[in-house]
């Protein structure tokens, strides 16, 4: 495999010097004002660290076999995956609404009968709408093939390069969705969670799934810092259990095989979401205080990603304990 890595050497940028720098140890070479560099494999450590130098100035691109250029981000995101040891084949990149495609039985089971999903959740209908087809009111059938036509053009890149991706084990979880979801007033999904027993998600653990899954980074972050929140909301997203220390409102998530860990806080604000419209509604992340921040007018999600042996943690969980409205 041929992977060809370029960047414009005349940038200003202020970490182009180290870039060229591993460039010429690669052998690299300049044509046309920029340098180009080839690598054997994906999994270079050079290549990777040429991307979180450079990767965001304009004209840097990378290219398989002498193919047409690729999108940097998302062949990283395959190559560096965080998920390769846990996702077993089924890869966690693509949603469907709030969850990843792995997660999504695993998390509606309770409320799926008879091939039907019921949720009282109109936002889940409107993430899913380019794949749903109504049949009467408040009910759509799924349309699982033009979902696995999606599902194929978002995981190009991991398909060529992640060794986990396994395409049949896709195909074989997807029959297990539900053929049709049905749009359920509140009540209704109240008396079916209480005749199945099934108890309902913490409003913090919903509200910290719609702000992660619907969150744009804030293009004032620094490269690094866009690079570090990435793989934050990667592995936030697809976490769904987290600890509590008693009188804290901080959350704990831990992430024993890469041996790091996160910490975060939701805070609400009273506002009602009939008076925001829906540029209002977005969410950015963006720096505040040591930790990256994903807010709206409605609430705000501070979170941290550490080594398990980083000795700021401590001072770090203190700081976040004491942020306030």
């Amino acid at each position: 495999m041929k992977i060809e890595f370029k960047f414009n050497s005349k940038s200003s940028g202020q970490n182009v010097p180290e870039a060229i720098r591993l460039a010429e140890k690669h052998g690299g070479f300049i044509e046309d004002r920029y340098y180009k560099i080839n690598f054997e494999s994906p999994e270079d450590k050079d290549l990777t660290k040429l991307f979180e130098l450079v990767g965001n100035l304009k004209g840097t691109a990378i290219s398989i076999n002498g193919e047409e250029p690729v999108v940097a981000r998302k062949f990283f995101n395959a190559v560096n995956c965080p998920e390769k040891f846990l996702c077993k084949g089924i890869c966690r990149h693509v949603r469907i609404g709030y969850y990843d495609f792995g997660s999504f039985l695993d998390e509606n089971s309770e409320n799926i009968e008879n091939g039907i999903f019921s949720t009282s959740d109109e936002n889940l209908i409107r993430y899913m709408t380019d794949f749903l087809e109504m049949v009467e009111e408040n009910r759509f059938r799924f349309n699982k093939d033009r979902f696995l036509e999606y599902f194929q053009r978002e995981t190009e890149m991991e398909h060529k390069f992640c060794k986990k991706f396994n395409f049949e084990k896709t195909k074989k979880e997807l029959e297990k969705l539900p053929e049709e979801i049905q749009l359920v007033p509140r009540k209704e999904l109240e008396e079916y969670e209480e005749r199945f027993g099934y108890e309902e998600e913490y409003e913090v653990e919903n509200t910290i799934s719609t702000i992660l899954t619907h969150c744009e980074l804030s293009s004032k972050l620094s490269f690094k810092d866009v690079l570090q929140c990435s793989k934050a909301l990667s592995l936030l997203i697809n976490e769904r259990g987290c600890a509590t220390i008693e009188d804290t409102d901080v959350l704990i998530y831990s992430f024993p095989v890469l041996r790091q860990i996160i910490l975060a806080k939701l805070i609400f604000y009273e506002k009602f979401i009939d008076e925001l419209d829906e540029e209002e509604l977005k969410y950015i992340a963006t720096k505040e205080n040591d930790f990256f921040c994903a807010s709206n007018p409605i609430s705000r999600l501070y979170f941290q990603i550490f080594n398990e042996d980083d000795s700021t943690i401590k001072e770090c969980f203190e700081k976040l304990k004491r942020l306030k409205k």
